[in-house]
């Protein structure tokens, strides 16, 4: 409780100041991982070390996160957009203060502050929102993230050499779903219900002319919707995501890009989600990925593909097995106000059981059309369909969760509406509208919303993001 009292007036007073500072564009004060597709919400850092004669892709921007000027009409002077003015006018983001000698080399320290509330229109009896991660709880406030971030960007310039890195801290109740589940956090005996930390990345990069190589632990760069909240649309996640995704890997990739339009990587990783080898197979997984864009940056393609050995405990001993997951994401700028992205993932899991071999496999099928009304408003749709074939990926996660004994063969259904404001630099509020079905398959019972009882939940969530 004690940890939560400290956390909540951390945030108070950070939301405080933020209002007070905060004036332009929140891009600005936010960069993702790098990873090898480019969407609305992601922007990578390829430019910094390809050849100079190559541009960076210009990635779509229907959110107000990336939105080309501020609301505040000091901001929209043109006298503003001159750095010169900047700072007279109000326009300069609002950031932690820069230790000297972290900036002096390069190093920026940084992050933001989620916390919303998700209401199911049921009222569940076990308090979780059914299937729905994230934003898992019914009518109860969370502090979803709480993050800092140590970075160094590389820049060798377009030629030569040149360091980077980037370490990631999290606490809250998102921190949970992004821990490695075998080794490091597990490791660090918390004990708090749904409270913990989480050290999902920390990496070094290694740039040389078009080549980067990246080593350590970091997020994966399958899939379009991301851990960090700042560049994601919605609150809530899509059931790929969670349960069709890896979310972390630990070991080396290796990017090249390919003159204008594409760029390869590839890689060796310990796992999906996996920090140790603790089942005792000592096993090379591997990645592989490719990015298009085209000419005329209104189209891209990424593909990124995971083939690991990923073992299952049934106690007392594990079980050998692998996992083969992929997936494709297509994004259009339909307009320089539409984004259309489109998304389909498949994995299977193989585990090789006494009794025989035990296979599984799901997919989907998602869209999602974005619409930035003004540089302070966005509103998006997406559109989502996830098939779990035999009943083995989607679950309830969490304690005592009605719905975690999964088994829910079937077609999973959801549409979300919701709108992005930004009143301010940085911050971004995000109310949402969420209605998910399920289809069971023949002689499944199962269900796995409303504590069991339902096969369709409405919810309603909103959540605040301070950025610094």
């Amino acid at each position: 409780m004690k940890i939560t009292n400290m956390v909540v007036a951390l945030l108070t007073s950070t939301f405080l100041v933020s209002m007070a500072w905060a004036q332009t564009e929140m891009t600005s004060s936010l960069h993702q991982p790098v990873s090898i597709h480019q969407t609305a919400f992601e922007q990578g850092n390829y430019a910094s070390y390809a050849p100079e004669t190559a541009e960076k892709p210009a990635a779509p921007a229907p959110a107000p996160a990336a939105a080309s000027a501020c609301c505040e009409p000091s901001c929209c002077e043109p006298s503003c957009r001159d750095s010169r003015h900047a700072h007279r006018c109000g326009c300069e983001p609002w950031t932690l203060p820069q230790p000297a000698c972290l900036s002096c080399r390069g190093i920026k320290l940084g992050g933001w502050i989620e916390q919303g509330i998700s209401a199911v229109a049921t009222s569940p009896t076990d308090g979780y929102n059914g299937v729905v991660t994230f934003n898992d709880r019914d009518g109860e406030y969370q502090l979803n993230q709480l993050w800092f971030y140590l970075e160094r960007e590389v820049d060798n310039g377009g030629y030569g050499w040149d360091i980077g890195g980037r370490v990631d801290f999290v606490y809250g109740t998102d921190a949970r779903f992004t821990q490695a589940a075998d080794g490091l956090e597990a490791n660090w005996n918390q004990t708090e219900r749904f409270y913990q930390a989480a050290l999902p990345q920390f990496y070094l990069d290694i740039a040389y002319n078009d080549w980067l190589i990246k080593m350590g632990h970091f997020y994966t760069f399958l899939g379009y919707e991301v851990v960090p909240a700042p560049y994601n649309f919605f609150y809530s996640h899509s059931y790929t995501m969670q349960y069709a995704e890896p979310f972390t890997h630990t070991g080396m990739l290796f990017t090249r890009k390919l003159g204008d339009q594409w760029s390869v990587t590839a890689g060796i990783h310990r796992g999906i989600d996996q920090f140790d080898d603790t089942d005792g197979w000592d096993t090379v997984n591997f990645l592989f990925g490719a990015n298009w864009n085209s000419y005329d940056e209104r189209l891209s393609l990424a593909f990124g593909l995971n083939a690991s050995e990923q073992s299952e405990f049934q106690g007392p001993d594990f079980v050998p097995g692998n996992v083969t997951d992929y997936s494709l994401v297509g994004t259009v700028k339909v307009t320089d106000n539409l984004t259309w992205v489109i998304q389909h993932d498949y994995i299977q899991k193989i585990l090789y059981e006494t009794a025989g071999t035990n296979q599984a496999e799901g997919y989907g099928l998602n869209q999602y059309l974005l619409y930035e009304i003004n540089p302070c408003w966005a509103a998006g749709i997406r559109f989502e369909w996830f098939r779990d074939d035999d009943g083995a990926f989607v679950r309830g996660l969490g304690d005592h969760n009605a719905a975690a004994a999964g088994g829910f063969a079937g077609d999973f259904y959801e549409i979300t509406l919701g709108v992005n404001w930004t009143p301010r630099s940085n911050i971004i509020v995000r109310p949402e509208v969420r209605w998910d079905w399920f289809e069971p398959d023949a002689g499944i019972s199962a269900k796995p919303y409303d504590a069991g009882n339902l096969n369709y939940q409405f919810l309603f969530g909103c959540d605040f993001i301070v950025t610094y």
